[in-house]
């Protein structure tokens, strides 16, 4: 019988902590106030509701455009304010940002799901 794979768990870890600061952040992506979106509640918040997605279009090559564009400036503000490296020294910088756009074109993810996917590809200094 094949494993179930375990529900990425919502933390003060250094994953879940990056991805809300650069979300929130007015020196980074600015894309809510803290005082609308707590770090309680962040995990369950849709991405189509941050200010980077488009509420005019659905059209696909404008929310890859976009979503790629994000995902850039999102790992540069992690790699500037964490000493990190990849979990999979195999993988290229720009997979990685597109594992990361994926998720940001998708607006039904959620926060909790771009922490997930930063975690599994990014080695925070707390992790061995």
């Amino acid at each position: 019988m094949p494993k179930t794979k375990a529900t990425y768990e919502w933390k003060e870890n250094n994953a879940c902590t990056a991805t809300y600061k650069v979300l929130e952040g007015d020196k980074f992506l600015d894309q809510f106030e803290d005082s609308e979106i707590s770090f309680d509640k962040a995990p369950s918040v849709k991405l189509k509701k941050l200010r980077y997605f488009p509420q005019t279009t659905t059209n696909p090559q404008i929310l890859e455009v976009l979503s790629l564009e994000i995902a850039r400036k999102f790992i540069t503000h992690i790699v500037k304010i964490f000493t990190v490296s990849k979990q999979n020294t195999a993988t290229s910088s720009a997979a990685i940002i597109s594992s990361i756009a994926e998720i940001f074109a998708d607006g039904e993810k959620t926060i909790k799901d771009l922490a997930e996917i930063v975690d599994a590809n990014i080695k925070f200094p707390d992790e061995s």
